[in-house]
């Protein structure tokens, strides 16, 4: 039997917490993702790249979100959501700062590879563990 919505527990203050938190995260992540898009062109002028390598690195920023996705999801299984979202944070924010300091095309895929496996890491863990804490 189904209960009415009247009977399921309503979320708490904490929940609207983790929500935004987790929130917050995610828009980081994507505008960190659509700032590059943007900056691709004034990127390549400045450090003198071909189309080739601003794709290279694209790619590999994308492609770094995938492993970033399984290794923090094996992390938060282990150390638990809350602690491994906030190293997702911050990997990607240090990564993301790196990238200002990049004087070549090799600094740059590095720099944008530690930033993409932060947000891989982040949009799986971010949603699992508004997932797991939301009551039904």
């Amino acid at each position: 039997m189904h209960k009415l919505l009247n009977e399921y527990e309503k979320p708490s203050k904490q929940h609207f917490k983790i929500l935004f938190m987790s929130w917050a995260g995610w828009v980081f992540d994507f505008y960190d993702l659509i700032l590059y898009t943007f900056l691709m062109i004034p990127i390549k002028a400045e450090l003198g790249l071909t189309d080739v390598e601003v794709s290279l690195v694209l790619g590999a920023s994308l492609a770094a979100t995938a492993i970033g996705g399984v290794i923090f999801g094996v992390l938060s299984d282990k150390f638990g959501r809350k602690t491994v979202l906030q190293w997702t944070i911050l990997t990607y924010s240090i990564g993301t700062f790196l990238c200002g300091f990049s004087y070549g095309v090799v600094m740059l895929l590095i720099f944008r590879i530690i930033t993409g496996l932060g947000v891989g890491g982040e949009w799986g863990t971010g949603q699992t563990y508004i997932g797991e804490t939301f009551p039904a």
